[in-house]
């Protein structure tokens, strides 16, 4: 009976300890996504989201219009693009935001696309070839804010000098909710890939 409850006391110290760890992470998370590094750097990096039938998603838009303020002013001479082919479609993410930046006056010469990574982990690796093929040496990462936190992870662990500019005007940092979702599902992600190189 003793042993049973020492097990037990056991059992939900662990569980209060994993529970604290696991806020506590969802606090840097979410601190990390309002902190924006950004100064002169070589290239600025994109991270890709949906397209829709060969147009930009509204958060792959504004991520891309981030990419474009920030390349207007700048703070990098350089544009890569990330981002697969989706399932059941014909046409990258980052063909696509090539397109839309061209549209936008941006020299097709500078932009640079990534087109077989289907997760961050496998743009981030695609990302550090190109940077290595134009010897480039460090890059400004855009996306949302609460992927920011990974990606500098991911970016250290690659050996690439990365400065974090989170999107300001993202349609999911406009909703609390969404992106307290957002950020949840972001930590679970964050551990994941910790474990096991995801």
């Amino acid at each position: 009976m003793i042993f049973r409850r020492n097990i037990l006391k056991i059992f939900l110290f662990l569980i209060v300890v994993l529970l604290i760890g696991f806020s506590i992470l969802i606090f840097k998370i979410y601190s990390q996504s309002a902190i924006n590094e950004v100064q002169k750097a070589d290239a600025i990096v994109v991270l890709g989201a949906a397209q829709w039938n060969g147009n930009p998603s509204p958060v792959f838009k504004s991520r891309l219009d981030h990419a474009l303020n920030l390349y207007k002013s700048d703070y990098a001479s350089k544009i890569i693009l990330t981002g697969g082919i989706g399932k059941e479609e014909s046409t990258s993410e980052s063909s696509v935001g090539k397109k839309y930046l061209i549209q936008k006056g941006v020299g097709e010469s500078v932009i640079y696309i990534e087109e077989q990574g289907h997760t961050t982990w496998q743009s981030l690796n695609q990302v550090a070839q190109i940077i290595k093929n134009q010897n480039l040496d460090s890059v400004i990462l855009v996306s949302d804010g609460f992927h920011m936190m990974r990606l500098k992870k991911m970016s250290k662990d690659l050996n690439i000098k990365s400065l974090a500019s989170p999107v300001k005007n993202s349609l999911i940092g406009k909703a609390k909710m969404v992106e307290f979702k957002y950020i949840l599902r972001e930590a679970v992600v964050y551990i994941a890939y910790l474990l096991f190189r995801i």
